[in-house]
Formats: structure tokens, sequence, C-alpha cells
């Protein structure tokens, strides 16, 4: 399986050719996932040798880390449970919001980072951008969220730190957990069994991963992938 993974990968490498490979993405790989987003099995194939586990791939092919009940690197299209992922990804998102929920009923009300970046941008001189973000992040809820990520709170995942929770929580729930729901199973980005790349960057895309994978024979094997580019 390493082996077909690897050839599979070859084309899309960044240092193919001389100079820069026009198709390439990566320029390493690994087969990875993380506790909590890895692929779910049927609970009847738990323990199949044709899963990829930390205990079915040799060391010296991929470093893999133990993950939880019923979730594995991929294998089979058949043995792998893609309705309990997204049902997974759902309920993470419904769990996600209602936590934000609850710090915002005992926090004063917070402005998005816009709010502030505006400030500056009406009297820079004045207001740096240095003192917008400064301001934004001193905010009680602000904090809050910050360091619950840190201390590793499922809930507010470190990715929310990079960006603005305030706008985030802020955009229409309903696309939002529909988004979550619809990205549980494509990565960024798919590679098909006939080769093709797709980036799994658009809605149209995520619907069409969606289909194909869903569509995928019973033995055609899945596997999560971290590439680096």
């Amino acid at each position: 399986m390493p082996k077909a993974l690897a050839a599979a990968l070859a084309p899309y490498n960044m240092g193919l050719a001389e100079g820069q490979n026009p198709v390439g993405h990566w320029d390493w790989w690994t087969i990875r996932s993380s506790a909590g987003n890895a692929y779910l099995v049927l609970p009847p194939y738990d323990g199949d040798r044709r899963l990829v586990t930390a205990s079915t791939v040799p060391r010296r092919k991929a470093q893999l880390d133990a993950l939880g009940p019923l979730e594995c690197y991929g294998g089979p299209r058949g043995l792998l449970d893609f309705d309990g992922m997204r049902n997974r990804a759902a309920r993470a998102y419904d769990d996600r919001l209602a936590a934000w929920t609850e710090l915002t009923v005992i926090h004063p009300p917070t402005a998005p980072r816009t709010d502030f970046l505006a400030r500056h941008e009406a009297d820079p001189e004045i207001y740096s951008q240095a003192d917008a973000r400064r301001d934004h992040l001193a905010q009680p809820l602000v904090q809050e969220v910050a360091r619950r990520a840190v201390a590793g709170d499922p809930h507010f995942s470190t990715s929310l730190l990079l960006n603005d929770p305030v706008e985030y929580f802020a955009q229409d729930h309903e696309e939002a957990r529909l988004l979550a729901v619809r990205s549980a199973v494509p990565g960024f980005a798919l590679i098909a069994l006939d080769g093709s790349w797709t980036f799994v960057d658009t809605a149209d895309h995520l619907e069409q991963a969606n289909r194909y994978l869903d569509d995928l024979d019973a033995e055609a094997v899945v596997l999560d992938v971290l590439c680096h580019c």
C-alpha cells in the first residue's frame, strides 16, 4: 500500500522536474490524521487487517500515532463510515456553537476585528494597526477563547486564533454547519483513481468530491494523507 500511495502522489512532487514542477503541490507527505478527525470504521469491521492503522503499516513506511475507537487512517471504502464522519462533524459544530453561546452570556459584548481595523483606517496616525490588534485581542471573550484553545479545549481550536472568533461565530450557522458536514470526508484535495488531482476548495468541488467518494467501489482504498507545500 505505501508503494501504491507513493506512485499516486509522485506526479505532484514540486521537485520532480528541474526548476519547479508546474503541477507540483507538495514537497513532502505522510499518512497522518488526528484523533477526532480520522476516518471512521463501520463497527462490523473494527480491527480488520485491511484498515490502515498504527499496527498494520510497517513503522519504516509511516510514523503513525494510535487513534481512538473505530478510527483509522484509511482502508477499503466498504469498511469506512462516511455518514458517521459527517454526523460527527455536525455534532462537533453544534457543540462548538453551544460553547461559544455560553461564553457570550458571561462576557460583555465583543466587537469583531474589522471594527478596530476600520477605526485604524479612519485615523491611521492616531490609531495604528498594532493598536487595533491589541484592543481586539484584549476583549475578555477573545481572551477566554484564546486561553481555552491553548489549553486544548476541543470546542475551540488554535486555528480560531489565526482568524477572528467573533466573525467566525457571526456567520450564518446553517450554512457553516452544512460546510462542516460537507468537509468531513474530503480533505483539501483529492487524488482520484485515474490519478487526477483536484483541490476541494469550492462548494461545487466539495459536492463532487463527496459524491465521488460515496460512489467508490467497496474495494477501492481511501487514505488520509498530510501534504506539505
